[in-house]
């Protein structure tokens, strides 16, 4: 197989083949249309199973797919009100992101950004693999890849987990050179992965996309600030992804919090705190909160400042997509469509359980070896970084009861009062048959289906 060029496999993990199965997805991320040289354009459908694994299938196959990611496709179909967007490549390469490291000792604006995760392709192709690995861009690659992509986000049904449109978020990038993106080769799929167990009804990844757009972000930020400019950037208002964690981490640093304020307390005995305590500002703003939208206009913004923006890779990269709808762009002999309905695909064997990430840590290492005595670069896990505990128990009562719920609690022997005898029966009224126009207030079991 041949990988992007900036992508680098994990020398101690074996690539393994990728069997795409429709009835095996179990969230879809993405859809799209292809433009390949020499092939009929189609529709493809990209999802991942129970364990987090990609398949990309072909919409042909839209009957094989579960009953319940056949009902989210049809969803985002219709609460988006847009057709699939037409890529054109002669190859794809689809990166789950794990982990985002940010190096803190690189030197200019642009600097780049390490993506972690598992890449799969290339599609179309007669044997595609999938290997865990370093993706390399730049700062301004993960910001536009990401612009550029919220418009055709995947629509998920709300939950009560995310009541607030929940969005699966993906970005193109570039894993080659401009010369090669030309050739539509070297293009890498990528969106920020949410593991399995973070997966409640859909595979939606705003809060790690607003993650990674402050982390990018915040580190164009401190260089503006370093460097005396750009002042667009320098200037910037950037939200966080959580206000509680803000202002817990201003609390940390000795300062009260009041209202949208925080006030530094200059009450620490000592020195060497007291000299640290002159150099902070007396008075910080509390940031605000803003989830993956808000993120999105910021980075928008940021683009407009950043130098040397839009490069040569991005426009060679901006130039293969655009919006769906409208005539197909004629590549080559089209390709009969076959007459013969799709066969079911045979069962397909048990996924193999996760394995674990111990793989990242081998590539950290090694840049952190590269640069002994530097600062610690910044990381942008898929998990957040603080989950509130649960509510403790009621001194006396087993933790397993808790969840059943506060219960209302038993009155006392004293006022307990035996239920009445039970009333001799009585004649039943006759019955009656409601017309067959009247509604019964029952609905048939079936709909209760779609109520999840």
């Amino acid at each position: 197989m041949s990988h992007p060029r900036y992508f680098v496999p994990h020398a101690a993990s074996a690539a393994e083949p990728v069997q795409s199965d429709a009835s095996a997805v179990a969230h879809v991320v993405d859809a799209f249309r292809l433009e390949a040289p020499h092939l009929l354009e189609q529709e493809w459908i990209v999802g991942i199973d129970a364990v987090g694994n990609v398949h990309v299938v072909p919409a042909s196959q839209r009957d094989l797919l579960p009953a319940a990611t056949r009902a989210q496709l049809t969803h985002h179909e219709v609460a988006s009100g847009r057709m699939p967007r037409r890529i054109a490549a002669s190859e794809l390469f689809f990166f789950a992101v794990e982990l985002v490291e940010h190096p803190s000792d690189a030197e200019g604006f642009n600097d780049p950004v390490y993506l972690y995760g598992h890449l799969s392709g290339p599609w179309p192709g007669d044997a595609p693999v999938r290997v865990p690995g370093q993706l390399t861009v730049t700062r301004g690659d993960v910001l536009s890849g990401l612009v550029h992509g919220a418009a055709d986000a995947f629509h998920y049904v709300p939950t009560p987990e995310s009541p607030a449109a929940p969005r699966g978020y993906h970005a193109l990038l570039p894993g080659d050179r401009p010369e090669r993106l030309a050739e539509g080769r070297g293009l890498v799929l990528t969106w920020p992965a949410v593991p399995p167990e973070l997966q409640v009804g859909n595979a939606s990844n705003g809060p790690m996309v607003a993650r990674i757009l402050h982390d990018v972000l915040t580190q164009l930020q401190e260089d503006a600030h370093a460097n005396g400019g750009p002042a667009p950037l320098a200037r910037m208002e950037l939200p966080v992804p959580s206000r509680d964690l803000a202002i817990a981490d201003l609390e940390m640093r000795g300062y009260e919090v009041k209202g949208d304020v925080a006030i530094l307390r200059r009450n620490h005995p000592g020195l060497l705190t007291r000299m640290a305590e002159w150099l902070r500002a007396e008075k910080v703003k509390v940031p605000a909160e803003a989830g993956a939208p808000g993120f999105i206009d910021v980075a928008r913004q940021a683009l407009t400042a950043l130098p040397g923006w839009p490069s040569d890779t991005e426009r060679a990269l901006r130039a293969l997509v655009r919006a769906g709808g409208g005539a197909p762009v004629s590549r080559g002999v089209p390709v009969p469509a076959a007459t013969a309905a799709p066969r079911p695909l045979p069962p397909r064997a048990p996924p193999k359980p996760p394995r674990p990430d111990d793989w990242m840590r081998d590539f950290l290492d090694a840049h952190a070896a590269s640069h002994p005595g530097g600062a610690q670069p910044k990381l942008t896990r898929t998990k957040p970084a603080f989950t509130a505990p649960p509510a403790p128990a009621k001194p006396g009562t087993p933790s397993w009861m808790a969840d059943f719920g506060a219960s209302t609690p038993a009155p006392p022997p004293s006022a307990r009062r035996e239920p009445p005898a039970p009333a001799p029966p009585s004649k039943p009224p006759p019955s009656k048959t409601p017309p067959a126009s009247a509604p019964t207030g029952k609905k048939p079991d079936w709909m209760s289906d779609f109520d999840e």
